[in-house]
């Protein structure tokens, strides 16, 4: 057989070139990118101190518009904002307190509205404070004020758990022995599962006709309601968990292990709080396959009264949440990339001596200029930052895939 020409040979590489570039071009399926912010912040309280404070006797109200007007605008890119409400806000007529039984003022609900807040936990040791009418109150209130209790559920009103947007509210009810437990909240194509839960509510129980309106910590419960939320097709699962020790700066076994079991079961991230210091951010890995969970062990106070050292030290937990859809049948991939942003609480004096509370940034150079920092903050400020370097951000670095 004689050999090809070079004319021949020309003519058949460029065939073979042809064919490996239509196999290059083929069309890539194109993705379509969705993104929401998530903000979590730690206890939202209300001492006497603050109460007596905030009371205005020329219009019997309560202003509280110093608590978040320096942070406002952090808060403020937040598509959805949660909180741990750690106090009931069940009217006037179960009389306002603060500690060791809460019932804060309802402008608290107003001027969490105004600063963005959409999600607040109900499900905490004070929940009980004014029994199960407050309780009651409490949930209406929130929704009423246009925010999303969490953790907490009507017996025998309604049903809850299906998904909503963002600014409609679920309140969750105990209707039967199968109650739903969760809420999801659907923002820009992105589908959050929220649960909640307390260890305690300082010894006070539900009447009878009541028992549910609480989510406590029950491992076989959450096992189920974490499933229950995949069953969903959510793309994000949030838990909260009010436990730990009070006033630990470390987290305890217990809280390990009840993280890890959430984490094992589905959740992405883990919110905790009761201990009312902040406790380290960590990822912890699925033990079931490569996926991990993004956990803080304890937000600590975001506004409270108390006075002492590391209770005025919080922050703002930013998630940013990212979907990618492919468009022809490709899974979808969710990734979270985590970043954490300081606050302490100021106890100020206003020119006409009455005390004002608000929440500042801890970084120096973004706390206002018209804001008089004393020696002795400066001090404790100083303490705060090495402590959150040092002790509470190192395991918190990079983006992950859920």
């Amino acid at each position: 057989m004689a050999s090809p020409t070079p004319e021949q040979r020309t003519d058949q590489s460029a065939n073979v070139l042809d064919s490996e570039a239509a196999q290059v071009v083929e069309p890539v399926q194109p993705k379509v990118v969705k993104k929401i912010t998530m903000l979590a912040v730690g206890d939202i309280m209300m001492h006497q101190i603050q109460i007596d404070s905030a009371y205005d006797k020329t219009t019997d109200s309560y202003d509280l518009s110093e608590y978040f007007k320096n942070i406002n605008s952090y808060l403020k890119s937040g598509d959805i904002v949660y909180a741990n409400l750690e106090t009931p806000v069940a009217g006037k007529n179960l009389k306002y307190s603060g500690y060791p039984k809460f019932n804060a003022p309802i402008e608290i609900l107003s001027e969490l509205r105004k600063n963005y807040f959409t999600h607040l936990s109900l499900s905490n040791n004070h929940a009980l404070d004014r029994g199960a009418v407050g309780l009651s109150n409490t949930i209406q209130n929130v929704a009423d004020s246009g925010m999303i209790p969490l953790g907490v559920r009507e017996v025998g009103v309604a049903s809850m758990g299906e998904s909503t947007e963002l600014d409609a509210t679920n309140v969750a009810v105990n209707s039967s022995s199968s109650a739903i437990n969760y809420q999801i909240t659907e923002k820009n194509g992105i589908k959050v599962g929220f649960l909640a839960y307390t260890y305690d509510t300082n010894g006070m129980t539900l009447p009878k006709n009541k028992v549910g309106m609480i989510s406590y910590i029950n491992k076989d419960q959450i096992v189920k309601d974490i499933s229950d939320l995949k069953n969903q097709n959510v793309d994000v699962i949030t838990v909260a968990l009010h436990f730990g020790v009070e006033y630990s700066r470390v987290e305890n076994a217990s809280q390990r292990s009840l993280a890890q079991l959430a984490c094992d079961n589905g959740a992405d991230i883990i919110l905790g709080d009761h201990p009312h210091v902040l406790q380290p951010i960590v990822y912890l890995n699925n033990s079931t396959n490569d996926k991990k969970c993004l956990v803080i062990y304890s937000l600590s106070n975001f506004i409270s009264g108390m006075p002492n050292l590391y209770t005025d030290l919080g922050g703002i937990l930013k998630v940013d949440i990212s979907k990618d859809d492919a468009i022809g049948g490709t899974p979808s991939s969710i990734s979270i990339q985590p970043e954490f942003f300081g606050t302490w609480v100021k106890r100020g004096t206003n020119k006409d001596g009455s005390k004002y509370f608000a929440v500042l940034p801890l970084d120096a150079d973004k706390i206002p200029e018209d804001i008089e920092v004393t020696k002795t903050e400066a001090g404790r400020l100083e303490t705060y930052r090495k402590f959150l370097n040092d002790k509470i951000l190192p395991g918190m670095s990079g983006v992950i895939g859920l």
